[in-house]
């Protein structure tokens, strides 16, 4: 489709012209994104595409055909693009669960850090909010694991006086137990319930130039 109006647009260099202008932008590199976009998606907005057939008199059924394989064709490549992420999210996943360690999530009073969020990020205070723990762990008892991630809780919340630094008050603990599961325990280290699944960890990012310098957890 976008080769049949360039075409017609080059036919007729002085109707393209008007024709974006006739779109109202003041600016018309503007006027012509919006146009070569409907080209390329197959989406008509403001009608530009059966516009561009009646003023161009570009021959409708050539035309219609043009449209039709275009959207086929935008319809194929979203379809593909969804399926390489499907198999990206999937590679991720696998190594996640190859890579995976078991870990404490340190829960805080504010979801947002107390300071800048740059700052935060740049000097890296998220560490505080993670205790990793051997690989060895897991090999023990359900029984064993929790009373071991009570110890570590209780020394952790005593040693930090309650606070996380840019977060606020300690509230409670995730025990990641394993990539799709974790345990939940309050602040005294006492277990509470375990759950199935993934709990939300946000990033907070320093940027530069539009380029990010730092990433940490919040």
């Amino acid at each position: 489709m976008e080769k049949l109006v360039r075409q017609a647009f080059a036919d007729h260099p002085g109707k393209k012209q008007r024709f974006a202008q006739s779109l109202g932008y003041k600016n018309l590199n503007n006027a012509f994104a919006l146009i070569y976009c409907c080209l390329r998606s197959g989406v008509d907005q403001q009608n530009i595409l059966r516009n561009i057939q009646k003023i161009f008199k570009i021959d409708e059924w050539n035309y219609d055909e043009a449209w039709h394989t275009t959207k086929i064709l935008v319809r194929q490549q979203t379809r593909i693009a969804q399926l390489e992420e499907d198999l990206e999210q999937q590679k991720k996943g696998i190594l996640a669960r190859k890579n995976f360690r078991p870990y404490i999530y340190v829960k805080t009073s504010e979801s947002r850090p107390t300071c800048s969020i740059t700052i935060y990020a740049f000097v890296n205070l998220g560490k505080f909010r993670y205790v990793f723990l051997p690989y060895q762990i897991l090999q023990n008892s359900d029984e064993y694991q929790k009373m071991k991630v009570g110890e570590i809780i209780r020394k952790h919340f005593l040693e930090s006086d309650g606070k996380c630094p840019g977060m606020g008050s300690i509230t409670d603990y995730f025990y990641r137990n394993s990539y799709d599961s974790f345990w939940e325990f309050d602040t005294e280290g006492d277990f509470v319930n375990s759950s199935i699944g993934n709990f939300f960890e946000s990033h907070a990012l320093a940027m530069y130039n539009n380029k990010t310098i730092a990433e940490t957890p919040v």
